[in-house]
């Protein structure tokens, strides 16, 4: 009998038999999970491998269209191109009111090879747009680039088009440049191109800021509207011919406003650019300003100690100018010497002669050249002109020079160095953008305190009792205002014409502590009956100063309470 070796043994040929290990039921569960998560996440990576090719496919025929429009076809590249669809920065007031808005339009172009019925498409657009040629479009149709329908187009029209169902036709986004304020500021904001690119004033010198940015001017909205309205009102009364003025702060040169009349309406098409709307008699006109000259040729004298303000000289009835005989209007006082302050306050041509052959010519010149008078002025603006001075410089030249005649600069010449001689010396630039704060201090220095305190009690008493009392009699201003007049003959067949003059008036604010400088200018004006046909600037372009300062302080908040000690400047003067 055999033994039992303690091994079971199986025998393979028996139809059934018993495992003898155990049956882990959990184990096989997870191990058959295991496998169909495998089987799962086999599938989402094929899915995934295919998106992937096929986001690459869409990817790479973009990007070959993007490479075939740039370099195969620059006709589509350019109407979407910057300035067709991007809006132009505004420009703004120094109160943030808008001076300039964008209009959203529509611009509207063809490509040839894509219209299927030319005659049709031609037959749709001239019915739509009547005004253009007929000719000239079959050209551009029959022709193989693409061209512009038309610019600029309302969604009125625009609807047109849709409506005609037309193949070949693109249309793009675009922005009109619109001037809410019509002629208001158009000397000064300028105009721009079809392509949205500034082409005169603000408009072109800060084109490149403007096209990203909006644009801060100095400029103050309701100021300009009533320097504006006074101007208009001037030359209406005195049937002028033109007239312009400026006020500009003397402390940063600041252009608080500027204006040259007649003026246009730059949301309109240019018409003429040789009319003289489009003129800017501030910038770009050059004249001979007459009597406000003599404001240079005092201060040059008081600085250099040459004369005071109680210095005399002989005022004979005529003096010889060259082979010129000049006289005084008026006697500037009743004795046959007079001072200095009266030479000046009652503008005498006689007195000023004899002052300035003191000076000197090279003195003189030296004078004028700092104070920017015999150069191109440094402006924000492209309309800028050259003075014109005598070459060579003559003793004549220097004598017709201190009363007005023989140089011919622009308004804002005069503006910015009489600034200079009323606001403590210094020579400040005149800028369109507006300023945080003053650089007085670190502009050049061309006149000590004392001669600046002295000029603005000689600009005072102009207006208490010289060429400017009749136009400020009336005015609650008159204590706070210090100004200049000057009349000068203007040119006409090579001879000055005593009934062509222009006149005006440069005035300062509050002259105990000046912050705005006023010029007002009238070209040609006429008498009228209640100034007993006086045609000088005492009597028209310091009236429409007066005016206008009357009307403006309240919105620079001029106190008008503030008056000039002039019996202590007087005290002072007299001892020097």
């Amino acid at each position: 009998m055999k033994r039992y070796s303690g091994k079971k043994r199986i025998d393979i040929n028996q139809k059934s038999f018993a495992f003898t290990h155990r049956y882990d039921e959990n184990k096989f569960y997870t191990e058959k999970n295991l496998t169909k998560a495998n089987i799962f996440l086999t599938k989402i990576n094929n899915r995934l491998i295919l998106a992937s090719l096929f986001f690459t496919a869409i990817f790479l025929v973009v990007a070959i269209k993007i490479i075939e429009v740039n370099l195969f076809n620059t006709n589509e590249q350019a109407i979407f191109n910057k300035s067709y669809t991007d809006a132009r920065g505004n420009i703004l007031d120094r109160n943030n009111n808008p001076l300039t808005a964008n209009l959203r339009l529509a611009n509207i172009g063809a490509y040839p090879d894509k219209i299927t019925d030319k005659k049709k498409f031609i037959n749709n657009i001239v019915s739509i747009f009547p005004e253009i040629n007929r000719g000239h479009l079959e050209k551009k149709v029959n022709g193989g680039n693409y061209f512009w329908i038309k610019r600029n187009v309302t969604n009125f029209y625009l609807q047109q088009i849709y409506d005609t169902g037309e193949t070949g036709i693109a249309i793009t986004p675009s922005y009109l440049r619109k001037y809410p304020h019509n002629e208001l500021v158009s000397h000064v904001l300028g105009d721009v191109d079809i392509e949205n690119v500034g082409i005169k004033g603000i408009e072109k010198s800060f084109d490149s800021k403007i096209s990203r940015n909006e644009f801060v001017s100095s400029i103050d909205i309701q100021v300009q509207y009533a320097v504006r309205d006074e101007l208009l009102k001037g030359i209406k009364k005195f049937k002028a011919l033109g007239a312009s003025g400026i006020l500009m702060d003397v402390n940063t040169g600041e252009i608080i406003s500027m204006v040259s009349l007649p003026d246009f309406n730059p949301n309109h098409p240019v018409e003429d650019l040789q009319n003289q709307k489009y003129f800017n008699k501030n910038t770009l006109g050059i004249y001979e300003f007459g009597s406000v000259m003599k404001t240079f040729t005092t201060a040059i004298g008081l600085e250099e100690d040459i004369f005071s303000l109680n210095s005399f000289y002989p005022i004979p009835k005529r003096i010889k100018v060259g082979k010129n005989t000049v006289e005084d209007v008026h006697a500037p006082c009743e004795e046959a010497k007079c001072s200095v302050k009266d030479i000046f306050v009652h503008s005498s041509n006689v007195g000023t002669i004899q002052m300035v052959r003191d000076i000197g010519t090279n003195l003189q010149q030296i004078y004028l050249d700092r104070l920017g008078l015999l150069s191109k002025i440094e402006l924000n603006l492209p309309e800028l002109a050259n003075p014109q001075q005598p070459d060579p410089w003559r003793k004549v030249n220097t004598d017709s020079i201190s009363y007005g005649y023989g140089l011919s600069i622009s308004p804002l010449h005069l503006t910015m160095a009489t600034a200079s001689v009323i606001n403590g010396g210094y020579l400040i630039k005149p800028t369109l953008e507006k300023k945080l704060k003053s650089n007085k201090k670190d502009s050049e220095r061309i006149f000590s305190k004392k001669t600046s305190d002295e000029m603005k009690y000689l600009f005072n008493q102009v207006v208490l009792e010289g060429s400017g009392k009749e136009a400020f009699k009336n005015s609650s201003n008159k204590s706070i205002v210090g100004g200049k007049t000057g009349t000068a003959r203007m040119m006409k067949n090579g001879t000055y014409n005593r009934d062509h003059k222009m006149t005006s008036f440069i005035s300062a604010f509050p002259i105990h502590d000046p912050r705005y400088i006023l010029l007002t200018v009238i070209d040609r004006p006429r008498g009228v009956e209640e100034d007993f046909y006086w045609t000088n600037a005492g009597w028209n372009a310091a009236k429409v100063g007066k005016l206008i300062i009357d009307r403006i302080s309240p919105i620079l908040a001029i106190n008008n309470e503030y008056e000039l000690n002039n019996n202590n400047l007087l005290i002072n003067t007299s001892l020097q």
